[in-house]
């Protein structure tokens, strides 16, 4: 092997000396061994004399000299495996990215104005969305910007976790209105303070009435950092929507609010070194030559060259000559064959068995597991249809059934459950088969025998509201679900509105939890009540900490939003009262 030919003698050592002196007390325990084992053992005189001859054959002096230098050459050769031989450097990386990259999203009404289709927000996502795939390679973080600005993801270069909390951004996250380019600025210091490499940002933004071009120069000369601005509006322009209807314009002082570029501020920022305003193509090639060009001017800081150092430890390939001679300790290697032929005849079990043979049908991990701890093996890789299959208990077989989507036999299995935790769990299933009627019934009698269960009360309230508003929704209510306003629905004061500024409001849009309460159908309920618990053990007691259904949102959007309501409420950030309030 090449390996071997490259040996380094004179940089030849073991990275693990100091254990040398182990390797004494074994040998002298298995030279001991060898001596004590001669004609004299005490075994052989319990065989009668007349059966020793055919018995025990002696072999010759070689033979057993053979052996026993055998023994020592294995031992040997994993010893000095274990000792770490090496002759070359490992180099670690001896640099790391030191150019760091920023991503401000304005997140004002008027990026949600359409000029630019489908508008100027989406836009802007779609933008950065082709960047970062593009592959910029330096340290980036993302921060949005209204009237406050707030950190979404710091500097970071696993880009999946840019974009996987990019696309749930939008205007009604912001604490407050407006468009503050002064906190902008200061929050991008904070962020390249101390910076040694030159930095760059990138800026979407819509509205550059309020930009102060000499404190943008300022900043891109003190913190030496390239500035790119794209302008996501057209000369032309458009209607800025409303905070609560998107498909009607938004007025200030009765008059309708019209967002178009400011070009005096473009010729301006223009001018500017280190600003660079750029075109917006209709395809993805001006985002990647802006990261290609990132990417090859790339500054990296040097890391101490002695941190960096290491030795490769060559010892795993003696673990192959100690694997052979190993086989040849087995007689005619039949105990190793019979070894791989369990194995080999294991893994022959087809996984497209019916059910009554993959029950009957014998498979090596039988050997180890049971079939409840296969069936809970299936049930955390998320395999729930398969494990509801292995589950003998109704609970755990209701539960992966619910999570497999098969509620029909999740139903099936809870009814077989008469405790408290699985009629609560028949309920919630008659839910999301749409049968309220059943589902109610059930409630009813777990609030009945079960009291304490506050969440069974809860559910049993809001079928019954469901039920009622399904049963009485009159002609006028019923055109809620049509986008027109509902004289009985709480007044809606978010900015949040899923009208869609005139185009159809998209599926994940409709996912998104409402301000203002639509009118809640049997079904509506049904959705809201989501989630099942990992673990639940049948029998008598107290519900679990962990009920049934239990609403969890996950959204990373809800959770942005809450956060930078708290930064504003404990002045973690501060905000900045603006010429405009959109």
């Amino acid at each position: 092997m090449e390996i071997w030919k490259d040996i380094d003698w004179d940089k030849f050592h073991f990275l693990r000396a100091e254990y040398l002196w182990y390797g004494f007390p074994v040998a002298i325990v298995i030279l001991l061994c060898i001596l004590c084992y001669g004609d004299s053992n005490a075994w052989k005189k319990h065989i009668a004399k007349h059966l020793q001859p055919y018995v025990i054959q002696k072999g010759t002096t070689w033979k057993s000299r053979l052996i026993y230098g055998f023994v020592f050459f294995v031992f040997a050769i994993a010893f000095v495996g274990f000792l770490g031989p090496t002759w070359s450097e490992k180099k670690a990386p001896t640099k790391k990215v030191a150019s760091k990259l920023v991503i401000a999203l304005d997140l004002s009404q008027s990026m949600l104005t359409t000029d630019v289709s489908p508008n100027r927000l989406e836009r802007a996502k779609f933008k950065i969305h082709d960047f970062l795939e593009a592959n910029p390679r330096a340290e980036t973080a993302l921060i949005v910007f209204a009237a406050s600005t707030h950190t979404v993801i710091p500097f970071t270069t696993d880009y999946k976790i840019i974009s996987d909390n990019l696309d749930g951004l939008h205007p009604h996250m912001m604490p407050q209105r407006g468009t503050g380019f002064r906190m902008l600025l200061q929050k991008l210091d904070t962020l390249f303070e101390g910076n040694k490499a030159p930095g760059k940002v990138l800026l979407f933004t819509d509205d550059l009435a309020d930009v102060d071009p000499p404190a943008m120069s300022a900043f891109v000369q003190e913190h030496n950092v390239a500035l790119n601005i794209y302008p996501m509006a057209t000369p032309s322009g458009g209607t800025v929507p409303s905070f609560y209807n998107h498909k009607v314009a938004l007025k200030d002082g009765g008059k309708i609010v019209n967002s178009i570029l400011n070009a005096d501020k473009v010729s301006a920022l223009q001018g500017i070194e280190g600003i660079k305003v750029l075109d917006m193509t209709l395809d993805k090639s001006d985002v990647t030559l802006l990261a290609k060009d990132i990417s090859e001017h790339l500054i990296f800081e040097e890391k101490p060259k002695t941190e960096d150092e290491d030795w490769e430890d060559r010892g795993y390939w003696l673990v192959i000559p100690v694997c052979i001679l190993f086989l040849l300790c087995f007689r005619k290697g039949w105990s190793l064959l019979s070894i791989f032929l369990v194995l080999t005849l294991s893994s022959c079990t087809s996984d497209n068995t019916s059910k009554k043979t993959k029950e009957s049908a014998f498979q090596f991990k039988d050997l180890w597991y049971t079939k409840a701890y296969q069936a809970q093996q299936e049930y955390d890789a998320k395999d729930y249809l398969n494990a509801a299959e292995d589950f003998k208990d109704p609970m755990r077989k209701g539960v992966s059934y619910y999570k497999g989507g098969n509620y029909t036999k999740a139903k099936e299995a809870f009814l077989k459950d008469s405790t408290a935790s699985g009629q609560y769990n028949l309920g919630l299933t008659y839910v999301k088969l749409g049968d309220l009627e059943q589902a109610k019934a059930v409630f009813e009698q777990v609030v009945k025998h079960n009291p304490e269960m506050a969440q069974a009360q809860q559910n049993l309230t809001s079928v019954e509201e469901a039920m009622a508003k399904k049963s009485g929704m009159s002609a006028e209510e019923s055109k809620v679900e049509d986008g027109k306003p509902n004289a009985k629905n709480k007044k809606n004061d978010s900015m949040e509105d899923l009208s869609g500024g005139g185009q159809k409001a998209t599926k994940k849009q409709m996912e998104k939890e409402r301000m203002e309460e639509e009118v809640a159908t049997g079904k509506r309920k049904g959705k809201e009540l989501d989630e099942l618990p990992d673990d639940f053990k049948s029998g008598k007691g107290d519900i679990p900490k962990n009920i049934l259904m239990r609403k969890v949102d996950d959204d990373p959007a809800l959770f942005l939003t809450r956060k930078f309501k708290y930064q504003i409420k404990k002045q973690q950030v501060e905000t900045e009262d603006t010429q405009t309030t959109w």
